[in-house]
């Protein structure tokens, strides 16, 4: 291991979490998404504020998003 390791990581976790978001805002159901990631949508729900990923969807609503279906 290198002194970047956990740089890396963290960054790697971050990059994780806007694909998230991006997914979210683009329509995709919070549901589709844990399965993509292979967590279940209670494990998901916990990587967010609560209600966090409601306000998502509101705001793609808001915009016109397309909600991508699996």
């Amino acid at each position: 291991m290198t002194n970047e390791t956990p740089e890396l990581v963290n960054e790697v976790r971050a990059v994780k979490m806007l694909l998230i978001l991006n997914a979210l805002a683009l329509g995709c159901q919070q549901k589709h998404v844990a399965a993509a990631l292979g967590i279940s949508d209670a494990t998901l729900s916990r990587m967010f504020p609560k209600g966090f990923a409601k306000e998502i969807a509101k705001v793609s609503e808001r915009r016109g998003g397309v909600e991508i279906s699996a």
